[in-house]
C-alpha cells in the first residue's frame, strides 16, 4: 500500500517532505501541490489533503527581497476550494509553512508559502475562479447560477468573472486586427420604465459598434446619440472605410471625415412597409369580404410585406383584383409597387447575385424608382418615402456596390437582451457592457487560444480497448 492507504506499489517518500501518492497528486494537477491523503465528507466534498513539493523553490521565496527563507515560524494550515472532479467539488487542506525572512534590511518579517496556482490569502484557487468567469462570461449562465453550481457566494461569481473578462478583454484589444468595415446600432437596456410628464416610456439605450469582418462588439456607449457614436468610432477612424447604420441622423453625424456610410437594407424595406401601413390607416381601406373568401391566408396588408416573388400566383391575382377596386386601393398598390421598386434597387447587390454590379446598373434601378414616385407625387407616403431615399441616395447607392449591411450588429444586438434577460440582479452598466463583449467576441477569443492538445497515443490505445467486446 502507498502512503494514502490506497492499495499499489508504495510510492518513494520525496526527501524533505511528507508521504505522498503520485497517482492522485496527478490527478489533482495542480502544480507545486502534493498529495497526502483524500477522504470523502458527508456533505459532499472530496477533502484532500496536500502540502507544498520540495522542488518549488519559489514558494520559499520572500515576496519583498526574493531571498529564500531558511528558518520556519509555524505551519498552519488552510482550506482553498477547487473546482470539481467528477460531480464532487474538491476542498483542499493545504499544510503551509510560514518562513521567517532573514534578508539584511527586508521589512517582511514572516511570510506564508503561496504558489500560482493558489495565491496567497486565497480561499478559492485560480482555475476554479477562471472557471467561474468561464461559465457566467463563456457559458452565459446567470451569476447566481455559477455560484449555485460552484458553492460559493453571488459575489465572489461575479468578481470572479469581471477579472476574468477584463484579462480576456485587454488581451483581445492588445491583439486586434485592424477595422474596415463595421456597424452602428442600439438596443434597450432593460423594460421601459414609467411614463413622463410627456407621455413617453423612459428607457435607457446603449450604442453598439460592431466588426462587420470578424464579427463581435468593438464598443459599447450609454446612450443612442451622435456624441456616444463619435466615442466609439474614435478609437478606429484611422482604419475604418464603411459604417452601416439604419436611417439615424444622429449616427450620420457622428460619421469622420472619409468614411463611407452604409444604408442597412432590412431598414430601407422596413420603412417602405411602413408607409403601407401608413397609406392603409390614411384611408382606413378595409374589403367588402373577410380575407378567408378571397383566397387570403392573411389580411390583405399583411400579404402587402411579403416579397412579391414569394406570393401565390393565385393570392397574387386575388391581390390586383382587391386593389384595384376602387381609388383607395389603387393608392395603396402605388405605395406597394414604390417598395417592390426599391426591393429591386436592392436585389443588385453582390450578396444576392454574386457578381458586383455595375453603377449604370444602380443608377437605372434608382431612376425607375424616383420615376415611379415623381408620377405618384401626390400621394403623401409616396412622397415621404421619395424625399427620405433622396437623403440617403449616396449611402443607398454605396450599399448596393458594397454588398455591406448591418446585419452582424442587429444579430449581437439579439445576443444582448439575451444576456441582458439572464442577468439575475448582474446588470447595472458597467457589468452589462462587459457581458455582451464577452459574448459576442467568444468566437474570435477562440481562435486566439491555442488548439487542444492531440490525444496521446496511450489514451487513444485504452479508448479502442474499451471499445472492443
Amino acid at each position: 500500500m502507498d502512503a494514502t492507504g490506497c492499495p499499489g506499489p508504495a510510492q518513494a517518500e520525496p526527501a524533505g517532505c511528507a508521504a505522498s501518492c503520485a497517482m492522485a497528486t496527478a490527478l489533482l494537477g495542480i502544480p507545486g501541490l502534493l498529495v497526502t491523503a483524500v477522504t470523502a465528507a458527508q456533505d459532499g466534498w472530496t477533502v484532500a489533503e496536500v502540502v507544498t513539493g520540495p522542488g518549488y523553490e519559489a514558494a520559499r521565496r520572500c515576496p519583498k527581497c526574493g531571498r529564500t527563507a531558511m528558518r520556519v515560524k509555524e505551519r498552519p494550515r488552510t482550506a482553498p476550494r477547487d473546482v470539481l472532479i467528477g460531480d464532487r467539488q474538491i476542498l483542499l487542506c493545504w499544510r503551509k509553512t510560514r518562513w521567517h525572512c532573514d534578508g539584511p534590511g527586508c521589512e517582511q518579517g514572516t511570510f506564508t508559502e503561496a504558489l500560482p496556482a493558489v495565491p496567497s490569502r486565497a480561499r478559492l484557487t485560480a482555475r476554479l475562479r477562471a472557471r467561474l468567469g468561464e461559465a457566467v462570461g463563456d457559458d452565459l449562465m446567470p451569476a447566481a447560477a455559477a455560484a449555485r453550481r460552484y458553492g460559493v457566494s453571488d459575489r465572489t461569481a461575479a468578481r470572479a468573472f469581471t477579472a476574468y473578462a477584463e484579462a480576456q478583454l485587454a488581451d483581445l484589444r492588445e491583439h486586434q486586427e485592424p477595422v474596415e468595415a463595421a456597424g452602428i446600432d442600439e438596443f434597450r437596456r432593460g423594460i421601459p420604465g414609467p411614463a413622463g410628464s410627456d407621455g413617453q416610456a423612459r428607457s435607457q439605450w446603449f450604442t453598439h459598434l460592431v466588426d462587420l469582418g470578424a464579427g463581435g462588439t468593438l464598443g459599447l456607449a450609454q446612450e443612442r446619440t451622435g456624441e456616444a457614436g463619435k466615442g466609439l468610432l474614435e478609437d478606429h477612424q484611422s482604419t475604418l472605410r464603411y459604417l452601416a447604420m439604419d436611417l439615424s441622423a444622429p449616427y450620420r453625424s457622428a460619421v469622420p471625415a472619409g468614411v463611407t456610410v452604409i444604408a442597412d437594407a432590412f431598414h430601407l424595406v422596413k420603412l417602405a412597409n411602413r408607409k403601407i401601413d401608413d397609406a392603409f390607416r390614411r384611408l382606413g381601406y378595409r374589403t367588402e369580404h373577410a380575407h378567408e373568401d378571397l383566397g387570403l391566408p392573411r389580411p390583405l396588408h399583411f400579404m402587402l410585406r411579403h416579397n412579391i416573388e414569394n406570393l401565390d400566383p393565385e393570392h397574387l391575382a386575388v391581390i390586383i383584383e382587391t386593389l384595384d377596386g376602387d381609388g383607395d386601393g389603387q393608392q395603396i398598390a402605388a405605395v406597394w409597387i414604390a417598395k417592390e421598386q426599391l426591393r429591386a434597387l436592392l436585389a443588385l447587390r453582390a450578396t444576392r447575385t454574386h457578381v458586383t454590379p455595375a453603377p449604370s446598373q444602380v443608377r437605372d434601378k434608382l431612376a425607375s424608382f424616383y420615376l415611379w414616385c415623381a408620377d405618384h407625387h401626390d400621394i403623401p407616403e409616396i412622397k415621404t418615402l421619395a424625399t427620405t431615399i433622396g437623403k440617403w441616395q449616396q449611402p443607398v447607392i454605396d450599399a448596393v456596390l458594397t454588398g455591406y449591411s448591418n446585419a452582424k450588429a442587429e444579430a449581437h444586438n439579439r445576443t444582448a437582451k439575451m444576456v441582458a434577460r439572464t442577468a439575475r440582479g448582474f446588470a447595472n452598466p458597467k457589468n452589462q457592457a462587459r457581458r455582451v463583449r464577452m459574448a459576442t467576441t467568444r468566437i474570435a477569443r477562440q481562435a486566439r487560444q491555442p488548439t487542444r492538445r492531440r490525444q496521446s497515443r496511450t489514451v487513444v490505445r485504452m479508448r479502442a480497448v474499451a471499445r472492443a467486446p
